[in-house]
């Protein structure tokens, strides 16, 4: 499973890849197919997580270099899952720039929420969830930018902004507490590490310390921030949670507490550790 994981995760960074690369590129000017220029959009927001059920809006901000007059500008979405499956073209908004970067550069910021980046939107004839929790990780939206200019034609840009679907735990975290050993006795754990999304509420990482071992856990959030510990993708031995402990996650610090134990040949090997995010 965690191969599988791995793929999709290699695979949707090279499809951001090439989509973002052609940020550097200049303007495509679709109408005309002359030499005139302007026109240009950069995104000064490039790439951005949509953090499931943990993004009530985005904002997004660009830049209008000087140069010929730019009336608005079209911003395009166009959704892409975790397959590779693309969805039609939707103009989400029009922004108004009134020429102004006629005399000096023009920012303009703007945000989105999940209704504006569904909106019209559909992937195989089927719209996207109204329940954002439904979407898939790595799943991922590309809004594009069209000039229209005081000339009368439209610039295509290649500069893009990438809003990527994550959930709201994902992230790397400082680990500190103790592994309790039967017979060794317990050892400090103090050390960096990454909480790797697999859907809206759950994410793995390494088992205590024993990450070169070959062992790692899944941690699901569930609905009251109560955690549960089951034992990762490689399944290597089972987990079991820690009776009468406390196993949650902190909305107000982004924190996780976790009591677990797994069985080994000379007893319970026990794990308390605390998540601080970095």
């Amino acid at each position: 499973m965690k191969k599988t994981i791995n793929k999709v995760f290699q695979y949707s960074l090279l499809v951001l890849a090439v989509v973002f690369l052609k940020a550097c590129i200049e303007p495509e000017d679709l109408v005309t197919g002359n030499a005139k220029t302007g026109g240009l959009v950069i995104p000064l927001t490039a790439n951005v997580p949509y953090k499931l059920n943990a993004t009530p809006s985005i904002s997004i901000d660009i830049n209008i270099p000087k140069g010929p007059g730019v009336t608005s500008i079209e911003v395009h979405n166009l959704f892409t899952t975790v397959d590779g499956e693309t969805s039609n073209d939707v103009v989400m908004s029009t922004l108004n720039i009134g020429g102004g970067n006629s005399s000096a550069d023009v920012e303009q910021s703007f945000s989105v929420t999940y209704t504006e980046l569904i909106n019209g939107i559909s992937v195989g004839g089927n719209p996207l969830p109204a329940n954002e929790g439904d979407l898939n990780i790595g799943d991922f939206w590309t809004l594009s930018y069209v000039s229209v200019m005081e000339d009368g034609r439209k610039v295509v840009n290649n500069g893009a902004t990438g809003i990527g679907v994550a959930n709201q735990y994902a992230g790397s975290y400082r680990c500190t507490g103790t592994f309790f050993h039967p017979t060794a006795g317990p050892r400090p754990i103090d050390e960096d590490k990454f909480l790797t999304a697999v859907d809206a509420f759950t994410c793995y990482t390494d088992l205590g310390d024993l990450g070169s071992a070959g062992y790692d856990i899944y941690i699901k959030v569930n609905a009251d921030n109560s955690c549960t510990v089951t034992v990762g993708p490689k399944a290597i031995t089972d987990v079991f949670m820690t009776p009468g402990e406390v196993n949650a996650y902190d909305p107000a610090t982004g924190e996780f507490e976790l009591h677990y134990f797994y069985i080994g040949a000379t007893g319970n090997r026990v794990i308390e550790e605390f998540y601080v995010p970095q």
